[in-house]
Formats: C-alpha cells, structure tokens, sequence
C-alpha cells in the first residue's frame, strides 16, 4: 500500500494546476541613464529601464523629488527605447568620453546585454548618438511626470518663482568662478543648456532688476553676452 502512495503522489503533482513564478529576468534592466553633479544646480538622479516595462526612477540631489519611485512606461515606448539602445551600441564607446568642459554633469548610460553591461560616461560634448539616446530617456520620464531638466536649489525658492538670465561665457570661462565675482547679490547657476557653454543663471529680483543685472554681467571678464531668459530657451 505504501509502494502504491508513493506512485501516485508525483502523478497527481502532474495533473494539478501550478502557479508560474515570474521570471527573475523579467525584472533585470536594459538600459539605464545616470546623471551626476554640476557646479550648479544639476538635477542628479539615476532612471532605470526594466525588462518587464517599468522604469524605476531614483533622485538624489537637487531634484523635485527625492528617493524611489516607478511606473510602467507603454508598450511603445518600451520597444522603441529597446531598438534605440541596439542602433547606438554602447559597445563600440569607451568607458569616458574625454572632454574639455570643467563645469558641465556627466551622464553615464548603461546597457545590458547577455548578462554582460557597458557603461558609456560623457558630458554634453559627446557623439551625437549618445546624447540622442539620453534625451529619449529624459523625455520618456519626463512624459510620466518626473523633472528632470531642471535643477532644484534646496536652499532657496523654486525656480519658478525666480526669474532668471541667460548668460553666454567665454568658451574656456569656468561659469562658476566667473559669477563668482558679484558676492553682493545672490546670483546662482542653475543649468548648462548647450556645448556654447551658456547657462541658465537666477538671481533675486528684490536685490536687483533685470536689465541692471544684465549690464552688471556684460562687465565681467568671461562673459560675451547675457540677455533674459524667455520662452524660447529650451535648448537641451
């Protein structure tokens, strides 16, 4: 009788239905952005792109929100950022791109492949590919409701109730040290938008009015031109 049991207790585990565990690699990324620090106020926060359709979403420093979050991106814009990591090949790039810009964040995008991952690291200067694939991963977040072209000074007020400059600097100018000559007013970097090294530039308009604070700025060595920062800006 016991002989008899123990042939059919493997033959009824068969027949019964069994629940499929989700598979561990359903939930390993594929691709990943990582922005880092700036001498400003560069938003700093790492956005990971799952096999399974999430994108997990990590803020650091100087953002609009900090700590974890995740949402499910669509099935279209899953399939396209899969092909876009294909076409670009990571692995053709070194591991850093060389640079001559001092005072512009680094984003290091990450690829996944045959259990194998390569890292590219650059800064706004590097091969038109690279910086394609970074802007779709930035928009992308950004279309599920992240910031992440703007940086937030903990500090101080947001940026939406500081109005700000423009302010073109000399191609070899560190930015940073250049507006650090005016230490009477509270004048701060807030962003790189391009390789002309052009920054975005917020200041407090209790101290000082626009157009006094543009003419302030044309006086110091490094800076070619500065002007108010309008609509039109979005250069990034």
């Amino acid at each position: 009788m016991k002989y008899l049991l123990f042939l059919l207790i493997p033959l009824l585990a068969t027949q019964c239905p069994q629940k499929k565990a989700p598979a561990a690699a359903d939930h390993l990324p594929f691709g990943q952005l990582e922005m880092g620090p700036c001498f400003g106020y560069c938003p700093v926060y790492r956005l990971s792109f799952h096999n399974d359709g999430w994108m997990v979403y990590e803020g650091k420093r100087f953002v609009e929100k900090t700590g974890l979050d995740s949402v499910r991106i669509s099935a279209e814009e899953l399939a396209g950022l899969r092909e876009k990591l294909a076409a670009v090949d990571l692995w053709q790039y070194p591991d850093r791109i060389p640079t001559n810009l001092a005072d512009a964040p680094y984003g290091t995008l990450t690829a996944w492949k045959n259990g194998a991952s390569k890292s590219v690291a650059g800064t706004i200067d590097r091969p038109e590919p690279l910086l394609s694939l970074e802007k779709m991963m930035i928009d992308i977040g950004t279309a599920h409701g992240f910031e992440l072209k703007k940086g937030v000074n903990p500090n101080r007020p947001p940026a939406k109730d500081r109005p700000e400059l423009l302010v073109k600097f000399k191609p070899d100018a560190n930015a940073g040290n250049v507006l650090g000559q005016i230490t009477e007013l509270d004048v701060r970097l807030v962003r790189r938008t391009g390789p002309e090294n052009i920054w975005v530039v917020s200041y407090d308009p209790a101290q000082i009015k626009a157009k006094d604070l543009i003419a302030l700025v044309k006086t110091l060595e490094g800076v070619e031109e500065a002007q108010e920062n309008g609509k039109a800006e979005e250069r990034h």
